[in-house]
């Protein structure tokens, strides 16, 4: 890498890891093989990418700083199983790129989840992601019904993956500092729904719907953003059959609940 190291670009979101120890946990939870094809985002300086190019024989790296880009090229010039490119993290197609995939990364806290929502518009090419996020955003994903963090991210990734949360990393370990702490989450997508929506997109419209204003409850705000098509005695109904009180509020719902309500109500919408 060349001497002269540009500052970190704020409206890209860099920060850079620098603690080996971290590199080598989130290398444990990743349990990579050889014959596995890994994609790591955002790869910086390159010390995750480093230690991912000694544990797997295809390493794709995607990274927008055409500064950075060109040092990892120029540096992993002789290791022709590593693969630079130089794109946008949220508009990349990955349909380009072999499968199945292992996403390594270490994701910018200002695009972490635009990158993360286009990865899983390809989601059945990934095997699994083992990815870093700021640690509030990460409670979000891992969140379970009746908890302050639960919410409509929740409802949307645990409809599509299985998720673990792996270990917490301190604001200490990267440079320059955050403000917040970060985890390290495994996501395996599923290659079976365990709870199949009949229209994905109708059930997404309503998740946020009922999440709208959280204080408020399941039926209020369903029949806000749905005044024309659901009326109180046919919601009252489809809510009774389901077995849902009147006072249920959106964040007291499993996934499988919110399918269960869309399937029941996707004739009247």
């Amino acid at each position: 890498m060349p001497r002269k190291i540009p500052p970190p670009r704020k409206y890209l979101g860099q920060i850079f890891l620098r603690d080996a120890l971290v590199v080598d946990k989130i290398l444990q939870s990743a349990s990579l093989t050889p014959q596995e094809t890994v994609l790591e985002i955002g790869p910086g300086r390159g010390i995750l990418r480093a230690a991912l190019a000694r544990d797997t024989q295809a390493l794709y790296a995607i990274e927008i700083d055409a500064h950075y880009a060109h040092a990892l090229d120029q540096h992993f010039a002789p290791a022709t199983h590593v693969h630079i490119i130089r794109a946008d993290a949220r508009f990349y197609d990955y349909g380009l790129l072999p499968q199945p995939l292992v996403v390594v990364a270490n994701l910018p806290y200002s695009m972490g989840m635009a990158i993360l929502n286009r990865l899983f518009e390809f989601r059945q090419r990934l095997s699994r992601l083992v990815i870093m996020l700021q640690k509030e955003v990460a409670l979000r994903l891992l969140a379970l019904p009746n908890t302050s963090a639960y919410g409509a991210l929740s409802v949307f990734f645990q409809y599509y993956a299985a998720m673990t949360h792996q270990f917490d990393v301190s604001r200490h370990a990267f440079t320059p500092m955050p403000a917040v702490d970060s985890t390290v989450l495994t996501l395996v997508p599923f290659t079976v729904l365990p709870w199949p929506a009949c229209d994905e997109p109708w059930l997404f419209r309503l998740v946020k719907s009922a999440f709208a204003h959280r204080r408020k409850t399941l039926r209020v705000n369903l029949l806000t953003a749905f005044p024309e098509a659901l009326t109180r005695t046919a919601l009252a109904t489809i809510c009774t059959d389901l077995g849902l009180s009147e006072h249920v509020r959106a964040q007291e719902l499993h996934v499988r609940q919110f399918v269960q309500l869309a399937e029941a109500l996707y004739s009247l919408a």
